[in-house]
């Protein structure tokens, strides 16, 4: 992936400046970020924007209990419980519904999720794009 987005032609057709890209660098010092991103995902719930959050079950950068604190702060009510999603006959990961959001695991997954577990994470995109929930089967 560094490869391909280092192509000239790459940056070009995604109107990109023209550098040097490297997958999480740490080395770039941000001073304009939010400290939460909470009410922003709260004024998307508002809106009626279809929202779900999504973390690796490997992530040790946003771990899955960092999200679930997060979205607990809500204090949401809960639509669909809890429940293992699949890819083919194999567990994907976990998803919860509430109302206005939806929280999904992806088994086996870092950060990048999809270049993880591509697989799983095309089945959780195509849900989402659908309107429905992971796959119970």
């Amino acid at each position: 992936m560094e490869a391909y987005l280092n192509l000239p032609e790459v940056q070009k057709a995604l109107l990109a400046k023209l550098t040097s890209w490297t997958k999480c660098s740490y080395l770039i010092s941000w001073n304009d970020w939010p400290v939460t991103i909470l009410p922003t995902i709260k004024q998307l719930m508002a809106s009626g924007i279809s929202v779900w959050i999504y973390s690796g079950d490997m992530d040790g950068r946003l771990p899955v209990t960092s999200s679930r604190y997060s979205i607990n702060t809500y204090k949401l009510p809960i639509k669909t419980i809890w429940y293992p999603w699949y890819t083919g006959e194999e567990v994907g990961g976990y998803a919860v519904e509430y109302e206005g959001l939806v929280f999904a695991t992806v088994r086996g997954a870092g950060h990048l999720v999809p270049s993880y577990q591509p697989e799983r994470a095309l089945t959780m995109i195509s849900a989402f794009l659908q309107g429905k929930l992971p796959p119970t089967a």
